[in-house]
């Protein structure tokens, strides 16, 4: 009985103090002649008064002639659901938007963030097997029931990315929202990269020159590698961004938005001409050519690459062995990738999932393919967007 009287009376304190609102929310209904929602609230308020009398009443009888508990629980519980519908259906346009947007940004955050990720691929290190502008799939989930396999095309965050650590909000932002707010003193997050686990913990590798190509031993086995590009690269000049200043006022132009002409190494099949390339549309114009020469400027697979600071063959390492928790990655095209030659071993921390299916894909440098579209409203159906990648399944190689 006390308990009961408790529930009523806490319940009965939240319906009085929202007792007038819901009066002024009915007589904007019957002013507005929204009379369906008018005479659904004015039955509920009523039920609702009736219910609070009578519960006053029964709580107030003597023992013995007092209402039987299970009678009063459920005149509660039936309080409860008017009270809870009253609330529903009074709210403003603006509160219910505002909520419904709060719900799906939480939705949102939660299922990027630990179920699945879409990821927009803005370099070609993976290349021919995944393209820039290709729009990925990232299962999320699969490393929390299984381990990181050999092979695995894997997602991570930028190894080399510096986050803001003035303040944790910041720091958190950056990792998890990733978008920037100059104006609140928020920072980008960092790139998301795709390579391929070459090497787990455990696994022994080094990087070797045999007959001048490069070679892969892992636990003393060489590597056959067929998922590596055996397509040269090809320079060519891209522009992206509409504005064509550094700033605008006391604002800095945001860097996807910013004018900005750059030189792309891509994927290039010689027997094919330029405007007919399979992975990316060129125009012969734009291709940059050998001095002295009307030749395309090219790098050729499988030799090796060089930090040009420190004049060293990045493809001669090792033998290192992996620690725990760490992985050896690499790019599928690796004339034109910096991964763990450059930085060594990646941390699973780092790790979002494994990059599973190209959803869609669209031949831009933009951020947002919404860009080229209208830049090039014609060509951007005809030359930029490659319908054979919809939803191409990206397989893993198991290394053996």
């Amino acid at each position: 009985m006390k308990n009961l009287l408790e529930v009523f009376e806490k319940l009965n304190t939240l319906y009085q103090n929202k007792r007038d609102g819901f009066e002024k929310s009915i007589q904007h209904f019957r002013a507005k002649k929204i009379d369906e929602l008018y005479l659904q609230c004015s039955q509920l308020l009523s039920d609702a008064d009736r219910l609070v009398q009578e519960l006053k009443t029964e709580f107030l009888v003597t023992a013995e002639g007092r209402t039987h508990d299970a009678v009063l629980k459920a005149k509660i519980t039936e309080l409860k659901k008017i009270y809870k519908q009253l609330v529903t259906l009074t709210k403003s346009n603006l509160r219910q938007w505002v909520e419904a947007i709060v719900v799906a940004l939480a939705l949102a955050l939660v299922l990027r963030n630990f179920v699945f990720g879409l990821y927009h691929v803005p370099t070609g290190s993976a290349e021919p097997n995944i393209l820039v502008g290709d729009r990925l799939w990232g299962n999320k989930m699969v490393y929390f029931f299984s381990p990181v396999k050999r092979g695995d095309l894997v997602i991570f965050d930028n190894p080399t990315f510096a986050y803001d650590h003035s303040s944790e909000a910041k720091r958190l932002w950056q990792k998890y929202i990733g978008i920037p707010v100059p104006l609140l003193g928020l920072g980008v997050g960092p790139d998301n990269w795709v390579k391929r686990v070459i090497a787990v913990p455990g696994d022994t590798i080094e990087g070797r020159m045999e007959d001048e190509k490069t070679a892969i031993y892992v636990n003393g086995k060489k590597l056959d590698e067929p998922y590596v590009n055996t397509y040269p690269l090809i320079a060519v000049r891209r522009t992206k961004g509409f504005i064509p200043f550094s700033s605008l006022g006391p604002i800095a132009t945001p860097s996807f938005l910013k004018t900005e002409t750059k030189i792309c190494h891509y994927t290039y099949d010689p027997s094919k001409p330029f405007d007919k390339q399979p992975f990316y549309y060129m125009d012969a114009q734009d291709v940059i050519r050998e001095h002295g020469s009307n030749d395309p400027e090219l790098q050729v697979p499988r030799t090796p690459c060089f930090d040009y600071r420190h004049m060293v063959n990045m493809d001669v390492f090792g033998p290192y062995t992996i620690p725990a928790n760490k992985y050896w990655v690499m790019g599928d095209s690796r004339k034109n990738s910096i991964d763990s030659r450059w930085w060594l071993f990646l941390d699973d921390k780092l790790i979002h999932g494994r990059a599973s299916v190209v959803l869609y894909s669209v031949d831009s440098e933009e951020a947002f393919w919404l860009f080229d579209l209208l830049k090039h409203p014609i060509d951007f159906w005809t030359k930029h967007v490659r319908y054979n990648r919809f939803f191409t399944w990206l397989n893993g190689w198991n290394g053996r």
